[in-house]
């Protein structure tokens, strides 16, 4: 049998790290007042996820992506991301 995707496709993996950078932009914007020292931090973090989903992607575009769980978590990265620019903006 022959196998027609690459071994290196993108996975639920290529997707945890950006979550994982979005997790504490979650608990500033939740616990926190979003003062100036925050804003900072935020953006940083913000800016550090924007590069990760870019990687990821950069990965779907060569490999394809597996699995019906790989496209679930890029939805989430990318709800969770949009969720907190949303925020920061707002305020």
């Amino acid at each position: 049998m022959t196998v027609t995707t690459s071994p290196r496709t993108a996975t639920e993996g290529t997707w945890a790290l950006p979550l994982l950078t979005l997790a504490p932009l979650a608990a500033i914007t939740l616990l926190t007042e979003l003062s100036t020292p925050w804003l900072v931090i935020f953006w940083i973090l913000c800016a550090a996820a924007a590069l990760l989903v870019m990687t990821g992607w950069i990965s779907v575009f060569r490999h394809g992506m597996r699995g019906a769980g790989a496209w679930g978590m890029c939805i989430l990265v990318h709800a969770v991301w949009a969720w907190q620019l949303i925020t920061v903006v707002r305020h």
